[in-house]
């Protein structure tokens, strides 16, 4: 601990330099007491004593036999008279000119007593002179002048310093040990507090300043105390709600986009960086972010929320811009969420496309038996086979319709939750055995080869009837995207506890892109009308619904010789 920048230092330092002062201007005050006490008590008794020699003098007593008196009060005497001239003196030494100067001497005159302290050449020393008035009822006749040395005085007066100064040097001695003691006992707590506030500062709020006292520095560390709970309440409070909100933001399948003023990313959840993050290596860098700097100035100029819609990566992306403002409507950010809705913008697409697609395939069939009943009501049509070939035409459309209704009726039922399962003990190979020789005619008909791989299977828990739904569907789609001439594979197999079934074809297969879409209603790979391969898209819908049903679920994969292949799996009978 460095002593010169610490409190105890300080203080020490103060409390000395305080007691220095006070002694040396206590001693300086003493001292000059002290010697204006003694020069008033020798100075008295100067006049005393002169007074009693003027008395003699004026009784008649020779002044030289006076002045060898003085010597006994160890000052010298002179006699002088009215003009100033000397009429005796106690020791040998001749004065040259007057022994006063001329207010002095005037003062005398007047009958005053004259005091003066100072250096006299006359005895080369500093001298202290008392001159007094002799005088008599009627005037002043002359003078008598008593000069005493002052060194005496000066030596009683040093003494006096030298003990004062001894004396001051004890109490700097003692007040130092005593303002470093008071110093220490002042600055402890304090250094306590100062550790506590480096470790709050740290992040630990466990440490406690002791109380010792009730004063100030107790009232300190009270609220020392105080303010470690209180901001261990607070941050504990912060670090939660900080939590939580991560927890959300982590949770949320939305991105959302923290932007400050000038454009910089103060945060961002993994959905966000996800859902911007590009295929470059820039891209993956800068997490994608930029192509969000467009909206961001708009926010900013127009300091009000912005929704629209970016393609990046082939997914459509839904951004909505709000401005942050600070309490002044100070526009200080911008929050951005990104929302994926590729998956709605393509089943709207879908739907479009179902309402063409059901328009269509209602139109033809209810055309053909438009303009064949009104042939045969009209009599328009006389042979009997021709009759026959009509009538033919006309079943022929109308099971069509009933095929399409009855599609778009399962698929209301399963989604609506009305679709009662009848599950039995079935084998999978003996059902997939018997829709194949349901099939088969169909595919004799476009030279299509139908071959089957089965493993040896277990018993299933499932409804028989929706089952073969399911495999004829998914035959079915492959019958009518499959080129004369190709074969179809139907595999059967364990797998992770369950039986998975799949069907593979020979066709053109699927765009990668399109492949998660393929299980979606009024999905068609095919967006043509034509008849041979026609349909409303709901064929996959329904297998997906009836094997998810079933607890078992539905994918599909292109291979890379050609063909796609389409999966369902079922739990066995546990």
């Amino acid at each position: 601990m460095n002593l010169r920048k610490s409190i105890i230092g300080k203080l020490w330092l103060y409390m000395i330099l305080l007691t220095i002062v006070t002694l040396l201007f206590s001693t300086l005050v003493l001292s000059s007491l002290f010697e204006d006490f003694y020069f008033d008590i020798r100075k008295n008794e100067m006049i005393n004593e002169g007074q009693q020699l003027i008395a003699l003098i004026l009784q008649g007593v020779d002044p030289l036999e006076l002045l060898d008196i003085s010597k006994f009060i160890n000052a010298h005497a002179v006699v002088v008279d009215r003009q100033g001239l000397i009429k005796a003196s106690s020791n040998l030494l001749k004065f040259k000119g007057m022994v006063l100067d001329g207010k002095e001497f005037a003062e005398v005159l007047k009958g005053r007593i004259v005091v003066h302290k100072g250096y006299m050449p006359q005895f080369s020393a500093a001298m202290l002179t008392v001159a007094l008035p002799i005088k008599t009822d009627e005037e002043v006749i002359g003078g008598l002048i008593l000069y005493s040395p002052m060194a005496s005085i000066q030596n009683s007066i040093w003494e006096i310093r030298r003990l004062v100064m001894m004396a001051a040097a004890g109490a700097v001695l003692v007040a130092t040990g005593l303002s470093f003691f008071l110093s220490r006992s002042i600055s402890r707590p304090l250094v306590q507090m100062k550790k506590i506030a480096e470790g709050m500062a740290k992040g630990d709020f466990e440490g406690r300043v002791e109380v010792l006292s009730d004063d100030e520095i107790g009232t300190l560390a009270k609220s020392i105390n105080y303010l470690s709970d209180a901001l261990k309440k607070n941050i504990n409070a912060l670090s939660q709600e900080k939590d939580q909100l991560r927890n959300v933001l982590l949770s949320m399948t939305d991105g959302v986009i923290t932007f400050d003023n000038d454009g910089n990313v103060l945060m961002a959840n993994p959905q966000a960086e996800e859902l911007l993050r590009g295929d470059s290596e820039q891209n993956a860098e800068d997490k994608g972010f930029q192509v969000l700097s467009p909206f961001l100035e708009k926010v900013k100029d127009t300091k009000s929320s912005l929704q629209d819609e970016i393609k990046i990566n082939g997914r459509v992306l839904s951004v909505r811009l709000a401005p942050l403002m600070d309490k002044d409507l100070g526009l200080w950010g911008v929050v951005a969420v990104l929302q994926d809705v590729t998956r709605e913008r393509k089943l709207e697409h879908l739907r479009r496309e179902f309402v063409g697609n059901v328009s269509h395939e209602l139109r033809t069939p209810l055309s053909y038996l438009q303009g064949y009943t009104e042939a045969l009501i009209d009599d328009m049509v006389e042979d009997p086979v021709e009759k026959k070939k009509y009538l033919n035409i006309i079943l022929e459309e109308t099971l069509r319709l009933r095929r399409l209704v009855n599609e778009l009726l399962d698929l209301t039922q399963i989604e609506t939750g009305h679709l009662n399962l009848k599950k039995d003990k079935i084998s999978i190979r003996h059902l997939t055995e018997r829709v194949i020789k349901k099939v088969t005619p169909i595919a004799e008909q476009k030279g299509i080869v139908l071959k089957t791989e089965f493993e040896e299977l277990p018993l299933v828990m499932a409804d028989e009837d929706r089952i073969e739904q399911v495999l004829i569907n998914l035959i079915d789609n492959a019958l009518r995207y499959s080129e004369n001439g190709k074969e179809i594979l139907i595999k059967a197999r364990t797998n992770d506890g369950g039986v998975m079934v799949s069907v593979k074809d020979q066709g053109p297969g699927i765009p990668e892109d399109e492949l998660p879409f393929v299980w979606e209603r009024f999905y068609k790979v095919d967006k043509s009308r034509a008849r041979h391969k026609g349909g409303t898209g709901l064929g996959l819908a329904i297998v997906k619904n009836i094997v998810e049903a079933h607890g078992g679920r539905v994918f599909a994969k292109n291979h890379p010789a050609g063909g796609t292949e389409f999966y369902f799996t079922l739990p066995v009978i546990p």
